[in-house]
């Protein structure tokens, strides 16, 4: 059976800057059962929408210093099953009908899932709020793919609940205890940095043109068309270039993970040679006793 709720976005309210409302309100669309948020201050505005969230049991306030505290309360508390390490400039899309869908088809044994950053440039709609308005991002697909950026750049960890969970920014495996879902990324991180990183008209007709830059409308048409059918199944062709970026990214772990199994090889090989001379001397000792 699963938990009532089954995924956390965690996020520092004090770290950097954003919009509250829209960011709550997209989350909630997109399947995450509750946000679990610092307890700060904050202005006037947002503590009345934190008020009401709050009211309704889609945010918990809770006393906070980092996300692995916050983790903490969103697995021990409230029971959940995912945990999404989330900051106010990032926008997590589900590849799916929601996150809670897409997730829920993760198989038990994987405990890291990644997600593909994507992020936003520039807008092309005058209107609507600065998120809401930009409308053109990064796209893996042009002539420099992943520009030499290592995969860590190009990916954010959900990770699955445990008790007295770490989230540790530099090691998503906790030294491999935890098993990251490989070159398939079902959720996509919509990230719209400040300040605004900005192009020339040249710089975006020659970006569009060689498909490093695209327009991408879906969070536009959440937030300001309202239209919740943008969340569906992807066709086979969105998902063929989709792989296609995957393969660009490249596997995050894979040097950490080499050089783990070495470690472990080492290991054994050094049991080995200690587990044979003392078998030999025990069989030794054996023959030489009297039948």
């Amino acid at each position: 059976m699963s938990p009532a709720v089954s995924v956390a976005l965690t996020t520092l309210l004090g770290r950097g800057p954003g919009q509250l409302e829209t960011y709550f309100a997209f989350h909630r669309r997109a399947g995450v059962d509750v946000v679990v948020v610092d307890d700060v201050p904050v202005p006037a505005r947002a503590g009345e929408v934190l008020e009401q969230l709050v009211r309704e049991g889609f945010v918990k306030r809770v006393p906070a210093t980092s996300q692995t505290e916050l983790a903490r309360v969103a697995a021990d508390e409230l029971g959940v099953e995912w945990v999404i390490p989330g900051t106010l400039d990032e926008i997590w899309w589900p590849r799916g009908e929601s996150i809670r869908d897409v997730l829920a088809l993760i198989p038990r044994r994987y405990g890291v899932v990644q997600a593909l950053i994507r992020t936003f440039v520039d807008g092309h709609s005058p209107a609507g709020t600065e998120l809401e308005s930009r409308t053109v991002r990064t796209s893996l697909l042009g002539p420099s793919g992943s520009d030499g950026l290592e995969p860590e750049r190009l990916l954010r960890p959900i990770y699955r609940a445990t008790q007295a969970m770490i989230v540790d920014d530099q090691d998503w495996t906790l030294g491999g205890r935890r098993v990251p879902l490989r070159a398939w990324y079902p959720v996509e991180v919509f990230r719209f940095p400040r300040p605004v990183p900005t192009l020339t008209e040249d710089q975006l007709a020659a970006g569009l043109a060689n498909g490093s830059f695209v327009v991408d409308t879906r969070v536009r048409d959440v937030l300001v068309v309202h239209d919740a059918s943008v969340f569906t199944v992807p066709t086979i062709v969105d998902d063929a270039s989709y792989a296609v970026e995957c393969a660009a990214v490249g596997e995050v772990d894979l040097v950490r993970i080499d050089v783990q199994i070495r470690a472990l090889e080492l290991r054994i090989a050094e049991l080995e040679a200690r587990f044979w001379p003392t078998l030999r001397r025990s069989l030794k000792r054996l023959a030489r006793r009297p039948g």
